[in-house]
């Protein structure tokens, strides 16, 4: 689970298996209108993220490296690394 709060994902640096598909959860507690959009600019993902509740974000499988996911902003960073 990613929690948004506080202009921050928490954890920002995810580790996942390389060439799995995996479904990752992510919870916005920040009313933010920033914290509102995710994007993962590497997968073509972008994502509302309704407050106070729970988003599942579909991710497909993804080859070795680093993708990095934030808000429209890029105020809100984080990291997705893959092994």
């Amino acid at each position: 689970l990613v929690v948004v709060e506080n202009g921050v994902y928490q954890p920002s640096r995810i580790k996942l298996p390389s060439d799995k598909s995996v479904s990752l959860k992510f919870l916005r507690k920040d009313a933010s209108p920033c914290a509102e959009t995710l994007l993962i600019p590497e997968l073509q993902i972008s994502e509302t993220l309704p407050l106070n509740k729970t988003k599942e974000i579909q991710l497909p499988p993804m080859k070795s490296g680093e993708y990095d996911f934030h808000c429209q902003m890029q105020m809100y960073r984080g990291q997705i690394n893959i092994e």
